[in-house]
């Protein structure tokens, strides 16, 4: 609000405040604090929401990078085919060994059996290292039947693998992730682990792991997209809502009520964004009631025209 609209304001506050108890004895003045009675707060559209308690984790920024399923789809399909073939021999080389007892079949028949029962047995153990070999220990210790359902939510479109990487190296752990799929759009992802390879540019392990929902479709083979992942102990605040939150000489404040006709006004320092507002870590208490309405006529009311509002 420039100076010009606050001095308007301001004048405009004068003629409805007239004969209304609102200003601050000097000792109250001094301390930041701004008298008004509840029927000139009424007068001004002067309304408070209590300041809900949030909780904000550590994050790390990284980049999400959609995978190209096919390779894992077909090695998927190649393993089905050799758990297959493995059940097959398994089960001709204990039909054969029952026959030999009964001398049906030749020693060497039998002998026969078992060895391809072995190699088709081999050839599975094979396929299955290879999906933690190439695709990271997350992927490799699912069971055939997840691992199955994953590619077929991916083949519908109901789930995505992405790839997290950040320049600072992220935790082999994990935490929760936000990937940013859209201007006001985010997707939680799941970890499943980290990555086998390292990425060539960054030369640093990066995170497996999957996003499920309508956001799925948006993180396609090679779609990349900004990424938070948590990381280490959060911390606990509040979430100041974003109509509460005034800027004046380089701060931003808000205007906290202290009683039923008692205002402080409070700068808000150490903030950090969110969509709905800013969450701070100290300087408020869940439950205290903030201004969301009327802020800047409480402003004009206790600085007068010589203040502009950002």
């Amino acid at each position: 609000m420039k100076a010009h609209r606050l001095a308007a304001l301001a004048g405009a506050l004068g003629v409805l405040l007239a004969g209304h108890a609102w200003a601050a004895p000097a000792a109250e003045a001094a301390a930041g604090l701004l008298a008004m009675d509840a029927r000139t707060q009424a007068r001004l559209g002067v309304a408070v929401v209590a300041l809900p308690s949030a909780y904000r984790s550590s994050t790390q920024t990284a980049f999400a990078r959609g995978l190209d399923p096919g390779p894992l789809a077909q090695l998927d399909s190649d393993l089905s085919a050799a758990r297959a073939a493995a059940q097959a021999s398994a089960a001709e080389a204990a039909r054969t060994k029952a026959l030999v007892a009964d001398q049906t079949v030749s020693k060497q028949v039998a002998e026969t059996a078992q060895s391809q029962a072995r190699q088709d047995a081999l050839k599975l153990k094979l396929l299955r290292q290879r999906v933690g070999l190439e695709w990271g220990p997350g992927l490799g210790k699912l069971s055939d039947a997840a691992r199955g359902k994953l590619i077929a939510d991916i083949v519908a479109g109901r789930a995505a693998l992405v790839r997290l990487d950040s320049g600072q190296g992220l935790p082999l752990g994990g935490g929760s992730v936000l990937i940013q799929t859209g201007a006001d759009q985010t997707a939680a992802a799941t970890i499943l682990g980290p990555t086998r390879a390292a990425d060539p540019r960054l030369q640093s392990t990066g995170l497996l792991a999957v996003v499920r929902g309508p956001a799925a479709l948006r993180m396609a083979s090679g779609a990349v997209a900004p990424a938070s992942v948590a990381v280490g102990a959060g911390a606990s605040g509040v979430t100041i809502p974003r109509a509460a939150l005034m800027r004046s000489g380089g701060q931003t404040f808000v205007y906290v009520r202290r009683d039923a006709t008692h205002f402080e006004r409070r700068v808000v320092s150490g903030g950090v964004a969110e969509p709905d507002g800013v969450f701070v870590r100290a300087g408020f208490r869940p439950g205290e009631p903030v201004v969301t309405a009327g802020a800047a006529q409480l402003f004009a009311a206790q600085s007068g025209a010589g203040k502009d509002v950002d």
